[in-house]
């Protein structure tokens, strides 16, 4: 069954990196004010929006030399 929640929901996910970050949050505050989208959908967002802007960089890690037994 269709949801115009979910259907929005995605479109505003896929959007981020391709629209700038303010357009996002306005268009989505607007479907939520209109109650489509939750406050979870918002923060869901906005986790993403901040992963984007903050990526998680994993420094290598050093190997660790096996020492050989004699």
């Amino acid at each position: 069954m269709f949801s115009l929640r979910e259907f929005i929901k995605k479109g505003l996910l896929d959007a981020i990196g391709k629209m700038a970050d303010y357009q996002i949050i306005l268009n989505a505050t607007g479907w939520y004010e209109k109650n489509v989208l939750t406050m979870e959908d918002l923060a869901e967002i906005s986790d993403k929006i901040d992963e984007k802007n903050n990526p998680i960089v994993e420094e290598p890690k050093e190997e660790i030399e096996e020492s050989e037994e004699e």
